[in-house]
């Protein structure tokens, strides 16, 4: 812990951003050496959609924020296919206990050879990015999801 905002911990395996990231004019945005900035652009008029997994609530967008009312648990939720260019974001915003599974389409990948995310508390998230036909890659996991072949 530090008394600034942005610091780097003894050893240099994690930095922590309290503050703010500003990248300048010719900067890059890289994960593991791949500019993510056209990715990223297109989060620009974000589509957000509330599910609860209900009838009709129970797909998470390809291309958007889906916001999760988790209530004691839902088992079923999906996550169709990406395109190129397509960030899914996954949020749970109310969960009173269990846990809430998102499980990839037919044939669909979220991250190596998991097909299923399991959110057990409020506030984790995932952010997917489309990596090539049928398969997400993990961006960004908040609050440790946890991610499975099976």
């Amino acid at each position: 812990m530090s008394n600034v905002p942005n610091y780097t911990e003894q050893g240099g395996a994690k930095t922590v951003i309290g503050g703010e990231i500003d990248i300048a004019s010719g900067g890059k945005f890289s994960l593991a050496g791949v500019d993510k900035a056209a990715i990223l652009a297109k989060l620009t008029g974000l589509t957000v959609a509330a599910l609860d997994g209900t009838t009709g609530k129970k797909a998470c967008l390809t291309n958007g924020l889906s916001v999760i009312t988790g209530g004691t648990g839902i088992a079923d939720m999906s996550l169709a296919a990406p395109s190129p260019g397509e960030v899914a974001i996954i949020r749970i915003d109310t969960l009173t206990s269990g846990s809430v599974v998102v499980t990839g389409g037919t044939n669909v990948k979220l991250s190596g050879l998991n097909i299923k995310a399991t959110f057990d508390a409020v506030g984790e998230a995932l952010v997917l990015v489309y990596k090539a036909t049928n398969t997400w890659e993990v961006a960004l996991n908040i609050g440790g999801v946890v991610l499975a072949a099976s």
